[in-house]
């Protein structure tokens, strides 16, 4: 299983992190522990929780905890004062709190949907499954302002149904006047907006057979 956050791909079968495509080196204990966080998303753990998983079978001390949560948020570039990532919950433990997306990795090739961004001239078509709109990376909508994140939203795509959420953006995903955070259902002929990048949604009954994402 693949986990996107924000510009990073946490890879559970590979224990591999990465970020923009270059791994992120993560000690065994805080790799452990951000799985535990990332798996529990958004209930927080408390700490005898996270003690018991991460150190199974050994008696270690909260500060022991207290050493792996800072190494994880300096791999993270997280803040503990004005946490992305990592929140302390105090007196009882710690929480993943950002928005986190978990990457379809079938083999089969991805089908074509109804759905539209129509951006400076340009369609983009999106396909069944999820969509990440993001400034770079792998298998990502390629939107190229300084204001869309690395990995910024996702669409994810049902059918005639359709939602968007932000992956933790730094200038936030806009439905109309709206702020999105959690997914929310799109409807054709409103506006998106990734940062200053305003797109706008279209649907179309009929699916061209051949179709080109964009990316």
């Amino acid at each position: 299983m693949r986990i996107a956050f924000h510009d990073f791909v946490l890879d559970l079968d590979q224990r591999r992190l990465s970020a923009d495509g270059r791994e992120v080196h993560l000690q065994p204990k805080a790799f452990e522990l951000l799985k535990a966080l990332v798996e529990s998303r958004p209930r927080a753990l408390s700490k005898d929780e996270i003690l018991a998983g991460v150190w199974p079978g050994t008696f270690v001390n909260e500060n022991s905890l207290a050493t792996v949560v800072r190494d994880l948020r300096d791999a993270l570039g997280d803040d503990a004062q004005a946490p992305r990532y990592i929140r302390t919950v105090y007196g009882f433990g710690y929480a993943f709190i950002s928005e986190a997306l978990e990457l379809d990795q079938a083999d089969a090739p991805p089908l074509s949907s109804g759905w539209r961004l129509i951006h400076d001239h340009r369609e983009i078509r999106l396909r069944e499954g999820d969509n990440i709109l993001g400034r770079t990376g792998d298998e990502v909508v390629i939107l190229d302002s300084p204001t869309v994140s690395r990995h910024h939203a996702v669409v994810r795509v049902q059918g005639a149904q359709a939602t968007v959420a932000d992956l933790g953006s730094k200038n936030g995903t806009w439905l109309g006047t709206t702020g999105v955070t959690t997914p929310v259902p799109l409807t054709a002929n409103t506006e998106l907006r990734l940062g200053s990048v305003v797109l706008v949604v279209r649907f179309a009954t009929h699916v061209p057979s051949t179709a080109t994402d964009g990316r």
